[in-house]
């Protein structure tokens, strides 16, 4: 309960990341480390993929995500919160490349290293999931490394010229 959370907790959470769901409405997570969370505003329905009961979390709950724990998020008042992710009970840099950041919300697979970004509902899908519906994600942003990718211009010349034409000696 929000009631419990101390203030020690609250001060730390401060320098944590902050998240907010702005558009996200429903989307699977896997945790692949701890995370630690102190929820802002808003509410959120997690249902875990193991069949377990739904949670219920709301502002001023702070809840600890172990890792291998896999659910389902249903934003039911958009959520704003601070979050920080843990390997071995000790805090980890957002940049740490051993804890994936980012996960298809549609298989839940981690696609950190590549991934499409797709802006009217926030979700980020990863490549096998893109590959099977292109269509769906038309206009998603292709990233790596959680990064916008542009292919790099020598590679894009290459692709858009036309060949060479071998010019007759004479």
């Amino acid at each position: 309960p929000a009631s419990e959370v101390t203030e020690e907790y609250k001060t730390e959470a401060k320098a944590w990341t902050k998240w907010d769901s702005k558009k996200r409405k429903t989307f699977p997570y896997n945790y692949t480390a701890e995370e630690r969370v102190l929820v802002l505003s808003g509410s959120a329905t997690l249902t875990p993929k193991d069949g377990g009961d739904p949670l219920e979390i709301a502002a001023g709950n702070a809840v600890t995500f172990h890792k291998g724990f896999q659910c389902k998020w249903k934003i039911t008042k958009r959520m704003q919160k601070h979050y920080a992710i843990f390997a071995d009970d000790e805090e980890v840099d957002d940049d740490d490349e051993g804890v994936p950041q980012i996960t298809c919300d549609v298989c839940s697979e981690d696609c950190m290293e590549e991934s499409y970004f797709v802006e009217t509902d926030e979700s980020d899908i990863c490549v096998k999931c893109y590959t099977k519906d292109k269509d769906k994600y038309s206009g998603a942003q292709h990233q790596k490394g959680g990064e916008a990718w542009v292919e790099p211009a020598a590679a894009v010349e290459k692709k858009s010229l036309p060949p060479k034409k071998k010019q007759k000696k004479g």
